[in-house]
């Protein structure tokens, strides 16, 4: 358990007496970190935007819910789920990352709509050693994800894939999921008002509960100890695609039942907490209560404890609430029609317990009481007062000094092959990026993938997830910046950012300094969110998200504030799209936007020694400017390709648009940059990098001046494979195949 004593002391005050058995691990699982949001919950409502025209479920359910796009009459919104599962992943990589995925493709199910995709940000350790379990932890979590969503028939669209020492004890791996439904038939996560007038059951299918996931809430709210790898392996869940698959058509054909119905239903998916929380947090919900009787439940053993059968987080399981009425139909779709008992022993669907109007939890096992709570007590505001300790960050933001050509050269062609600069191709070609065939921009194409979900419909989803490395030097910025560069890809290939999801994943909160990191990395989020806003007065509203804290060794080695974002947009035609590959030769290569002297958490740091430790900011006014005018030239078709400025600077950038699709090199560029050499070329300030033809170059510049940007006329591209550079220190050209092979050595 990971109760703390003044946990204990505020469990006993509550109830007056001594909690039972299941009482205990009932209140561990709810009051946990993962549950609970106790050390965090105050700074996400001071600091994050959550509110906008576009919204249509906002924070609070299962998944947040946004406005997409009207066709054919019907308003259709896009539901998104983001969640993060590193302690199992790092313990048990494959199952870890697999149930990551089926626990957010859940979330999403359980509002009625119909995932079309899912993405992955995964955080890597580096060693030396190809045979480390740096190594093969980096591997497995690749093989969970794709041996979830592949089966399942989801397409994976996109993600990142990041590497730094301090993930070597404590991989990340987070994931979202996104699915399409009509407005008029969002699900919602809490018991309907009907059941103050009717009586309501709760109904459990899928898998049959076991004990795999037991502690699992706590286990993810505490710091890694390898002297509980037994006990940390039976925290987590085991994953069944295959199973998932058949539910996810059982759960359709319940969706049309109950639309056509018209039957008012609750539904949720069983993650953290198992049936304690689901069953708990859909009564509350609806300011009711809910009675539970654990020998309903179907179980894999016979001699499951009900501390076990109550808090296990056994997963492919979802809570219905329903009309008693309604409740033998939902039981003959999921064991008769579907025949799940048939498919995997002991699994199906069964009627567990009934809405109550006290305000209580209440639990029976073989006849006895085993817990009664006042049902507010255990999904309550629980709050953990934690202490922030400012840190010196740094701003001395200065020029570097000149360098010789030959050291240009050699930092030009070592830049690609670093482990955050290199191709990912090895990690989405396990990946099936297809599988509804609606995908029309692919990993690898561009800054964002595309994906046309609505047949006959030319609107496109953009979707991006981001993050990044400056958290040492400036948390704020890590925030900040995370969101800004996801917004630039989405604009990269022609969408307008709709909405914001975020994943916080950092060490302990306990911890006066990584609690600071933690309150200034969601400042960031939010001061980005309000200024990259497309409707006018209204900020990106931040709609779903997740907290990961405890990102910790025991040796006290925490991961670097890591705040994952990920960006939707839309593109109202898919054929107007933009990628980053240049097209053509003799197309004008042009910069929009300005490079600082900043480089704390940049890939050049890997490279060179001396540099300062200022993190490169975000400058909000310039940067939503530019996001603006860079949307309006797409939309007009002036761009040819885009790509935005982020790790490895202006030149990173420009060798990835070199490239071509899948590294094949396609054109080269002639380029000159005026100014200090390195922060020109290296420094990392968000911006973009376009290719516009001749014949739309005054258009372009004139759009430009109207919206007050800065941009640059760097050169054009080529048919040499080669990038030539003129700089105020010399002259030098890098050779593209020479890189590639560093870049992507399976070419």
């Amino acid at each position: 358990m990971s109760l703390s004593q003044s946990d204990l002391a505020a469990i006993r005050e509550l109830l007056q007496r001594e909690p039972t058995p299941v009482e205990y691990y009932i209140f561990d699982a709810m009051w946990s970190e993962h549950c609970s949001y106790k050390s965090s919950k105050a700074v996400l409502k001071a600091n994050l935007p959550t509110q906008g025209s576009e919204v249509a479920l906002g924070i609070g359910e299962d998944s947040g819910i946004i406005r997409f796009v009207r066709h054919d009459g019907k308003q259709y919104c896009l539901a998104i789920s983001h969640e993060s599962h590193n302690h199992p992943s790092q313990i048990l990589p494959i199952e870890g990352a697999a149930t990551g995925v089926g626990g957010v493709v859940r979330d999403v199910y359980c509002m009625g709509a119909d995932v079309i995709g899912v993405l992955n940000s995964l955080h890597f350790g580096i060693s030396d050693d190809p045979q480390s379990v740096v190594h093969t932890i980096s591997k497995n979590v690749v093989l969970g994800v794709s041996d979830y969503a592949n089966p399942l028939g989801v397409p994976v669209l996109g993600g990142e894939t990041v590497y730094h020492p301090s993930y070597n004890d404590n991989c990340l791996v987070n994931v979202a999921a996104i699915g399409l439904i009509e407005e008029s038939k969002i699900i919602h996560s809490y018991v309907p008002d009907n059941a103050q007038t009717e009586p309501y059951d709760i109904i459990l299918f899928g898998k049959s509960t076991d004990a795999t996931g037991f502690g699992g809430a706590s286990f993810s709210s505490a710091t890694l100890d390898k002297e509980n790898d037994v006990q940390n392996v039976g925290a987590v869940q085991v994953h069944d695609p295959f199973l998932k698959r058949v539910l996810v058509e059982a759960i359709k054909t319940l969706l049309r039942v109950v639309d056509e119905k018209k039957v008012p239903i609750g539904f949720k998916d069983l993650g953290a907490g198992g049936i304690c929380c689901a069953t708990s947090e859909i009564a509350v919900g609806a300011g009711m209560g809910v009675e539970i009787d654990l020998d309903n439940v179907n179980v894999a053993l016979t001699d499951l404890k009900p501390e076990v059968i109550a808090c296990s987080e056994t997963q492919e399981r979802f809570c219905l609430a329903v009309p008693r009425w309604f409740s033998g139909e939902v039981l003959k779709i999921f064991n008769d029609e579907f025949a799940l008992p048939s498919i995997y022993p002991n699994a199906g669907a069964a009627v567990i317990g009934q809405v109550i109007h006290e305000n209580r939890y209440l639990v029976r096992h073989r006849g006895a009481v085993v817990a009664d709570l006042p049902v507010s007590a255990i999904t309550t505001e629980v709050t953990a007062n934690r202490v922030a300790a400012p840190r010196p960050i740094s701003a001395d933001a200065v020029d570097p000094a000149p360098w010789s050509i030959d050291q240009h050269r050699s930092v030009a062609e070592r830049l690609m092959g670093l482990p955050n600069m290199m191709s990912k191709r090895f990690v989405f070609r396990h990946f099936d990026n297809a599988v509804r065939g609606d995908t029309v921009v692919y990993p690898g194409e561009a800054d964002s993938v595309l994906v046309t979900p609505i047949e006959g419909c030319p609107a496109a989803v953009a979707v991006s997830m981001d993050s990044n490395l400056y958290g040492k030097s400036d948390p704020y910025v890590s925030g900040a910046y995370a969101v800004a560069e996801a917004v630039r890809n989405v604009i990269a290939v022609g969408g307008r950012p709709l909405c914001v999801t975020d994943c916080l994943n950092f060490g302990n909160p306990e911890n006066p300094d990584a609690f600071f990191e933690f309150c200034e990395s969601v400042r960031g989020i939010g001061d980005a969110s309000r200024a990259f806003g497309f409707i006018p007065n209204e900020p990106l509203p931040v709609i779903s998200g997740n907290v990961s804290l405890y990102n910790e060794s025991k040796t006290g080695s925490a991961v670097i504030p890591s705040p994952v974002i990920v960006v939707i947009g839309r593109v109202d035609d898919y054929r107007k799209a933009t990628v980053m590959s240049f097209p053509a030769s003799g197309l004008n290569v042009i910069r929009v936007g300005k490079m600082y002297p900043e480089f704390g958490g940049t890939q050049i740091q890997n490279l060179v020694t001396g540099l300062n430790d200022v993190a490169p900011q975000v400058r909000f006014d310039p940067e939503s400017r530019s996001n603006m005018a860079i949307f309006a030239a797409i939309d007009q078709s002036l761009v040819a390709a885009a790509h935005d400025i982020s790790g490895g600077g202006t030149l990173g950038c420009i060798f990835e648009m070199c490239f071509g699709l899948l590294g094949n090199d396609a054109f080269g560029a002639t380029l000159s940059v005026r100014g200090n050499a390195v922060t020109e070329l290296y420094a990392e300030n968000g911006g973009y990098i376009v290719a516009v033809h001749p014949d739309n170059l005054d258009q372009f510049e004139q759009l430009m001046m109207s919206h007050g940007v800065e941009w640059t006329h760097l050169g054009e591209t080529t048919d040499a494979q080669s990038v030539d550079l003129t700089t105020d220190d010399g002259q030098f050209v890098i050779n593209l195949s020479s890189i590639r092979d560093v870049w992507n050595p399976e070419l």
